[in-house]
């Protein structure tokens, strides 16, 4: 691809060297040295201490792998049956304590029928070897974008998606997160081709991941985004009816009285257990109410809690994306619905590196001006870094939602535009 392809306004300076660009404070490039490294180091180590986990199969891929099996078997009418998934996960995989519950609408199993036919370890490092290849692909369709990160460092753009924490713990899990960033990467694209339709067309497809999915899409009806919508709509319906079609009736109400367990009810330690799952460990407003409120007040005043600053994030966004292109638009969504969405784990924030990447790219040449993008770029870097600490408190790993918090606040702060902004690509 070649630089007359690129928007104007991605290419702010022109490249003066192969390795340095003088328009690039220093410490900009030494920190986008520096914490890439860091970051590897903290996933190579990761990794070692992770083999264990892989030999006794008690992570999440086991879910995902057993739902796949119980399709292709016939058993799918069992889908969300808690104890026969736990019989299915004993004998398929290792006996647990407790179940990894299939928690993703049934259409998402078909994506596992095809990893079932082998042996558990076999599909886990298949579905590495699919994660892999979709995160590449997400770092190229975004290429265009970067042009400003590759004049920073040539591999600096690969080494975010590579070095970014919640795409590791999605890599490791065997987790789905990286798909779902792949298919907002794409909307992302599309919105700026002005190809509403086929923007929403993708992003429909991500219900997988409902609770993620679900606020852009009434973000974009706020904002009447019709074509968008129009997409969404068509691909939404097309897996909802397949879900139901895999499943039947009943077991779609089994499958929500288990997503009312899984959120309500973890206030429960009970249930906490029986899920394997905290809210303290949620980077979200639910995670932030929880563990800042949960030995002060009731769970109900919590729930409370969590649904009025949840509307009033949403407010806040509706209202500042009126003036916004499309594009713009979805950035700014991603950002609130990882904040409202009631379930979200490490994982589920490789989402994050859509709007991450394109806002330090975008703004890097303004670091050393006092102008709005400069906010941008710091924002976005500091949500970049903070998923290290999982690596030091986990058990409170709701603290950094305040990082997406800030970068929120930045997005729909009053001020005047700085002269950074994407336009729609050239044609190819």
């Amino acid at each position: 691809m070649n630089k007359t392809s690129l928007p104007d306004e991605v290419r702010l300076a022109p490249r003066e060297s192969k390795d340095a660009n003088p328009q690039i404070p220093y410490y900009v490039r030494a920190l986008a040295l520096g914490i890439p490294a860091i970051l590897l180091g903290l996933q190579i180590s990761g990794w070692i201490f992770f083999i264990p986990v892989i030999r006794n199969g008690h992570f999440d891929f086991r879910h995902l792998y057993t739902a796949g099996y119980m399709v292709r078997t016939g058993h799918a009418h069992e889908l969300y049956d808690y104890q026969r998934e736990k019989q299915f996960e004993d004998t398929l995989v290792s006996r647990e304590e407790i179940a990894l519950p299939f928690n993703h609408p049934a259409y998402e199993a078909l994506l596992f029928v095809p990893l079932s036919f082998f042996t558990f370890k076999q599909g886990y490092f298949m579905f590495l070897a699919f994660n892999l290849a979709f995160l590449a692909a997400a770092y190229q369709v975004l290429r265009p974008y970067f042009e400003n990160l590759q004049l920073a460092w040539w591999w600096l753009g690969p080494a975010m998606f590579m070095t970014f924490l919640p795409n590791v713990a999605a890599l490791m899990q065997g987790q789905d997160s990286i798909v779902l960033m792949a298919l907002f990467a794409g909307s992302f694209v599309m919105l700026l081709k002005k190809r509403d339709f086929l923007g929403g067309l993708l992003l429909g497809l991500a219900l997988f991941k409902f609770q993620v999915v679900l606020p852009v899409a009434v973000l974009f009806a706020i904002w009447r985004c019709w074509s968008f919508i129009a997409g969404f709509s068509l691909s939404g319906a097309a897996v909802a009816a397949l879900s139901v079609a895999l499943v039947g009736i009943s077991q779609i109400n089994t499958y929500a009285h288990a997503l009312f367990a899984m959120g309500i009810g973890l206030s429960s330690k009970a249930d906490q257990f029986r899920y394997g799952i905290s809210p303290s460990s949620m980077p979200n407003l639910r995670g932030m109410a929880f563990g800042l409120l949960h030995d002060r007040l009731p769970g109900s005043w919590i729930q409370l809690a969590i649904l009025a600053t949840s509307g009033v994030v949403l407010l806040v966004a509706a209202r500042a994306g009126l003036d916004k292109s499309n594009s713009d638009r979805l950035l700014l969504a991603i950002v609130t619905s990882v904040l409202v969405s009631y379930h979200l784990l490490i994982h589920d924030m490789s989402v994050l590196l859509v709007p991450i990447t394109v806002l330090i790219s975008k703004n890097l040449f303004l670091e050393a001006s006092p102008v709005p993008g400069r906010d941008q770029l710091r924002a976005a870097a500091l949500l970049f870094v903070s998923p290290i600490w999982m690596s030091f408190a986990p058990k409170v790993f709701f603290v950094i939602s305040a990082a997406s918090l800030v970068l929120f606040l930045v997005l729909t702060s009053k001020v005047k535009k700085g002269p950074a902004s994407f336009a729609r690509p050239d044609p190819m």
